[in-house]
């Protein structure tokens, strides 16, 4: 090993010699960076080597040729390059080959070493790294890409590139991204060849009218290519090969929205046309098919050839080297919010809803027609008083959509939540109690209708109806399962003024509802709530009633160790407030040392019901021991043996203790 990693030191001198004649590097630091790849080889040359220890030691090069390159432009090094200006690049590929030696079926060193060729734009070596990862990872849709992107960026080669798609989609027929980024490619295709037959002053032989019973076959394939003629065959094979993915289809129609041209009308209309025959059944299908007339409202049939190479020309820079292997472009994934109203767009879109609604009334068909018009008015909302007009009218189109789906018995429990939040955005108050209402009749065991509407009959009380909100809660109780129904208890407990008659009862329903309850949880739930309720009574009605609420709660199957806790918090604090200390206690005063039995009570019952999983409460527990002048052994011991995973207890123990 150490006659390997002495060649391989040699083998360094003439760049390290250069680098320090240049004047990169003094000669104290290069020796600390002889020290420190010697350091690296070392670690390399391990007969455990690891992966990480490669990765350190090409960040320690990378970071190396980032000083140099910042010192050569701060130098104002200028001239031929010589193996100064290579020796550290060509050393970041010698480790990389060395780590892809030994781990060949990392898939993340092969895409590292990808990008590191992208970034020190050494082209030769990525051609010569893409060939070894595709031969070692030939079933990685991402590597294909990436060698069909670099054949048609970099080299302009679009038969490489087709023939390195189309090896891909061999080996990964139901891979989604290859299918999606090779028609990307062939649209991008068709873009450089506008461009380029712009800059050529070539003429469209559409566009002068050329007869096509005389045109030969390379003008027609030229001008099928021009029209995305390619693109079209990719999709036929694509949706052949993958038939049953509606999504699938969704990722060509995200990837046209970045593609303006006119030509790409009858590529939509060959997407458009496979959906509806396809998925003809299917609600997503339809509103796609409704969303076409809003997303690709008017194409740019009427744009000049020579307009649109320009606009070609401009998409081409924006997107030359930057697209991730996965990515489409950022800018069509989602259209833009601010877009103009489109009234004509907007009708179109609402008769292919309505023609769905009479193929297929279902609740989900309701519910994506609702969500198009909510998207609409939030849109129009959001554009002030211009917009006010198709905004109301918006607005009641979407009443009556939630109105018809009600009547129809087509309703989903998101059809009366999305009903009142519309209602309420738009200031009607009543209708939104009331569809919140009409949801709670039709879906009475769902708990967030329930608390929907107890959230807007006291928005709606100018002053609190104390017995009309407990009627609700009480109803909303017997209809949906306990479990449910921690959110609308807060909100009652927090409602519900501590000096009413219903205060009390919110007490005793907790009872009734936890003893329904089989499984406590140890932190929030039932416990949470509890713990919550006895607060409230503390601050309001005084320590003598929480205690009475807390005692009657733990009465019944305890509700959750936090009422345990807080109980406990509450004796501690009432303790201090009397003997002045939370610690030892005159053995004088009984009262006194009745507080701190109640105290050692009420941990002891913590422990038997949840000493199993919650190491805290015996940590806590032999505190308190400790702060009495007790000794806190046995509560250890009882704790190691109690504690299903006792290490994390044993190790804050012996850390408290050591304080």
């Amino acid at each position: 090993m150490a006659d390997t990693v002495q060649y391989l030191m040699e083998q360094m001198i003439p760049e390290l010699e250069d680098l320090q004649s240049k004047g990169y590097f003094s000669r104290a630091e290069m020796k600390k960076i002889v020290q420190k790849r010697q350091d690296f080889e070392y670690l390399l040359k391990r007969r455990t080597a690891l992966k990480d220890d490669y990765y350190r030691y090409i960040d320690f090069e990378s970071k190396l040729e980032e000083l140099r390159r910042a010192r050569k432009q701060k130098l104002g090094i200028k001239g031929k390059k010589s193996l100064a200006e290579v020796a550290i690049v060509r050393r970041i590929h010698f480790i990389y080959e060395r780590a892809g030696r030994k781990f060949r079926s990392d898939l993340s060193l092969w895409l590292s070493w990808i990008e590191a060729c992208k970034k020190y734009k050494s082209t030769k070596q990525l051609s010569k790294v893409i060939t070894k990862a595709l031969h070692r990872h030939s079933t990685v849709s991402e590597l294909w890409i990436e060698a069909a992107r670099w054949e048609f960026n970099t080299n302009n080669d679009i038969a490489s590139a087709r023939s390195l798609m189309q090896q891909g989609i061999r080996m990964c027929k139901t891979d989604e991204t290859i299918w999606v980024q090779y028609y990307q490619l062939e649209m991008l295709y068709a873009l450089k060849l506008r461009v380029r037959r712009h800059i050529l002053g070539l003429d469209d032989p559409v566009a002068e009218g050329v007869d096509e019973e005389i045109e030969d076959q390379s003008a027609a394939a030229v001008r099928a290519v021009l029209q995305g003629g390619v693109a079209r065959i990719v999709y036929k094979n694509a949706i052949a090969a993958i038939p049953g993915r509606l999504t699938f289809r969704t990722h060509f129609l995200r990837l046209l929205r970045g593609f303006d041209y006119g030509f790409v009308e009858g590529l939509l209309e060959q997407i458009y046309d496979s959906i509806r025959q396809d998925f003809g059944k299917v609600e997503e299908a339809w509103d796609l098919l409704a969303r076409r007339h809003v997303e690709f409202p008017s194409p740019k049939k009427g744009l000049s050839e020579e307009a649109e190479a320009e606009a070609a020309e401009r998409q081409l820079e924006q997107l030359d080297g930057t697209a991730g292997p996965n990515q489409m472009q950022d800018d069509a994934e989602t259209p833009d919010t601010e877009q103009i109203w489109h009234s004509k767009a907007h009708e179109q879109a609402c008769s292919v809803y309505e023609e769905a609604l009479a193929e297929m009334p279902t609740s989900r068909m309701y519910h994506l027609f609702s969500n198009y018009l909510g998207e609409t008015l939030e849109r129009l909302m959001g554009l002030g008083e211009a917009a006010l007009q198709p905004a109301v009218a918006v607005a009641a189109q979407l009443f009556g959509v939630l109105q018809r789906a009600h009547n129809s018995r087509c309703s989903s429990p998101e059809t009366y939540l999305s009903w009142a939040d519309w209602a309420q955005k738009v200031k009607q108050p009543k209708m939104a109690l009331k569809a919140a209402r009409m949801g709670c009749e039709r879906f009475p065991s769902n708990a967030s209708m329930w608390r929907r509407q107890l959230e807007l009959e006291v928005v709606q009380s100018h002053n609190i109806e104390v017995q009309a909100i407990m009627n609700t809660f009480e109803a909303a109780l017997r209809a949906t399962s306990p479990e449910q129904t921690c959110d609308m208890w807060l909100m009652a407990i927090e409602i519900m003024p501590a000096d009413c008659l219903a205060f009390a009862r919110l007490g005793e329903l907790l009872a009734a509802t936890c003893a329904r309850v089989a499984t406590k949880a140890p932190t929030g739930g039932f416990g949470q709530v509890a713990a919550v309720l006895v607060e409230k009574a503390r601050a309001a009605l005084g320590m003598d009633t929480a205690r009475r609420l807390y005692g009657n709660l733990l009465a019944v199957p305890a509700p959750g160790c936090d009422l345990y806790r807080y109980a406990i918090k509450l004796e501690r604090e009432a303790l201090f407030r009397e003997a002045g200390t939370d610690g030892a206690v005159p053995s004088a005063d009984p009262t006194l040392k009745q507080a701190a039995k109640r105290i050692g009570d009420l941990y002891e019952a913590a422990v038997a019901m949840y000493g199993k999983t919650e190491s805290d409460l015996w940590l806590d527990y032999a505190l308190w021991l400790t702060q009495r002048g007790k000794g806190s052994g046995q509560v250890y011991w009882r704790a190691t043996k109690e504690l299903v995973d006792p290490d994390t207890f044993i190790m804050k123990y012996r850390d408290v203790m050591q304080q």
